[in-house]
């Protein structure tokens, strides 16, 4: 697979150090750099195409703003793209409006917001990386305490690598806090600033992602919410969890519908928001410092 990177500041350099460093370097057959350049509207976007574009399988768009994304998806038309991943990290980095003209100009592209939610669509070239790169996933070996972790898909900017490498001797009820805690020692770059898409940060919902994996693999689910079926009358009210939750809101199924709302512990980044907004009062908060 050839892969084109169209990259801007911090964000899109650490995207590329990350995919350079863990096996994908062969595979870059171009990197284009904007940092510093346009603002969030160009009058011709155009004139910031390279000189020469090589072929390519799929191109990568990672710290871009505005109209320079559009930028991107015309390298990916230019280079034969039949896929482009545009991320956002950021609220108002990536408008609606723009992801319908990038989305004319090639024949599939994705919008994963933020990067460390991608997970594969179907389409190949965007699969083959999506297996490597996306939300993290990771293997855990350990007794009472963490002995190794093998990562199998790392968050694009290498959180997760960085994560698994200073989690070994953790005790295994303790690999929520943990991860947690090393998620934001590394330190995610990601927007502070809450969307209202999902109503959180994105730097908030990568650090839920990053929890879940390791606690998915840890097999201890740590602070999640948990639903009373006794008390949850979700079909009266509507299932309001599953507006409210974050995670919901990106399609992920941290809360299902069934007879009452089910919540997978695992899933869950216990950020209290179904608990404050339940009009039965059937969510508390469990695992360590909850009740």
């Amino acid at each position: 697979m050839r892969i084109i990177m169209v990259t801007a500041g911090n964000y899109g350099a650490r995207v590329v150090n990350t995919m350079a460093v863990h096996g994908l370097a062969p595979q870059i057959v171009a990197v284009f750099d904007y940092t510093g350049e346009g603002g969030d509207f160009l009058d011709d976007p155009s004139s910031l195409l390279p000189s020469r574009t090589p072929d390519a399988d799929l191109t990568v768009a990672a710290g871009l703003g505005g109209d320079l994304n559009l930028v991107a998806a015309e390298i990916a038309a230019e280079s034969g793209s039949g896929g482009i991943i545009v991320e956002s990290h950021a609220p108002g980095q990536l408008p609606d409006g723009l992801r319908s003209e990038i989305d004319s100009l090639v024949d599939c592209a994705i919008f994963p917001t933020p990067f460390c939610s991608l997970e594969p669509v179907g389409d190949p070239h965007i699969d083959a990386f999506a297996s490597r790169f996306g939300k993290p996933e990771v293997e855990m070996e350990g007794n009472e305490r963490v002995v190794s972790v093998k990562v199998k898909r790392s968050a694009p900017c290498g959180s997760t690598f960085y994560v698994a490498e200073n989690i070994r001797g953790v005790p295994l009820d303790e690999v929520d806090v943990a991860a947690g805690e090393k998620f934001h020692n590394y330190p995610c770059l990601a927007s502070m600033e809450v969307d209202p898409r999902f109503g959180d940060t994105h730097l908030h919902v990568a650090g839920y992602l990053t929890r879940e994996a390791f606690k998915r693999a840890a097999g201890v689910p740590g602070a999640h919410a948990e639903v009373d079926p006794e008390v949850c009358r979700g079909a009266e009210c509507g299932f309001i969890c599953m507006d409210v939750c974050p995670l919901v809101r990106l399609s992920m199924g941290t809360i299902r519908r069934g007879v009452t709302a089910e919540v997978d512990p695992f899933s869950c980044g216990a950020c209290e928001k179904c608990m404050r907004e339940c009009p039965s009062g059937a969510k508390k908060m469990m695992g360590p410092g909850k009740r």
